[in-house]
């Protein structure tokens, strides 16, 4: 019998992307058997892999404690995971990337706050900001992501802080309108391949909902090198990683370190689709 192995996606989103769809085939083209399971539906499917990998568990943000104990679950009663739960769980809360700066790694002007207008304020006074990009501590595809000025904070010094607990605040970074945010993809510590995401005219988001753009890239060794040099922080090795952030005077400047869902754009690089399903055979023989 071939080894399955079982591609997490969600209830929202059940099918693969066609990203993951030549992963998949890439996969089945090495002797995997391949399945895909939404990870908030039955849990059946997961108990027959060798190994889970998460791929478009793009709605977790809706239920992250839920998420959260599917991935203690998944990790008791299902073996192997990439990426590690333990890894995928710290990564879920974007606080993570004071903690990536306080290891010596370049980011933009950051700060972890409550959910007020007061602790914006703060914020935005103790970085010095006139325009700030507010987000959810646990969030994806730019969702409730917002770009506020001082006087926005103002504006809602009366308004209900409604569920949302935590934000994290970040300076407003034009270089992501200007030249484009650099996403760099790699496998099992080796670099795959990069993509340039650009915003639409007069938007600041790149994600696709925003009708941002994807081109192929190709950044100089010395970035990559930068970028690498972030997994080597990490605790454990990630099957799977792509790192977006921004190029500002030679320095890449981390602006996020994806290891949960990412879309990995593989049909945007030749072989791309090979090298993810040549790590993850690895990680099924235990190499």
């Amino acid at each position: 019998m071939m080894p399955r192995v079982v591609l997490a996606t969600c209830l929202q989103w059940p099918d693969l992307s066609a990203s993951d769809a030549l992963y998949a085939a890439a996969l089945s083209g090495l002797g995997m058997s391949v399945g895909v399971a939404p990870w908030n539906g039955p849990f059946e499917p997961f108990q027959s892999a060798v190994l889970v990998v998460l791929r478009s568990t793009w709605d977790y943000h809706y239920a992250p404690d839920q998420f959260r104990d599917w991935l203690l679950h998944l990790e008791r009663e299902a073996g192997r995971v990439c990426n590690p739960p333990r890894l995928v769980k710290w990564n879920l809360d974007k606080s993570y990337l004071l903690d990536l700066w306080r290891q010596g790694v370049p980011i933009p002007k950051t700060d972890v706050v409550a959910n007020t207008s007061a602790a914006l304020a703060e914020a935005f006074d103790r970085m010095e900001l006139d325009r700030g990009v507010v987000k959810p501590v646990i969030g994806a595809s730019g969702h409730n992501v917002q770009l506020l000025s001082r006087q926005d904070i103002v504006a809602r010094a009366d308004e209900e802080p409604g569920p949302i607990k935590r934000l994290i605040v970040q300076e407003f970074v034009p270089e992501v309108q200007q030249t484009g945010e650099l996403s760099c993809v790699f496998f099992d510590g080796q670099f795959s391949h990069a993509l340039v995401k650009r915003p639409e005219t007069g938007e600041y988001r790149v994600n696709s909902q925003y009708h941002g753009s994807v081109v192929a890239a190709e950044p100089h060794a010395a970035v990559v090198a930068q970028a690498r040099k972030i997994l080597s922080l990490l605790p454990v090795q990630p099957l799977y990683a792509r790192i977006d952030g921004v190029v500002r005077e030679g320095t890449f400047l981390l602006m996020e370190l994806e290891l949960v869902e990412p879309s990995l754009y593989l049909q945007h690089a030749d072989g791309a689709a090979r090298r993810f399903a040549v790590a993850t055979v690895h990680r099924v023989s235990g190499r």
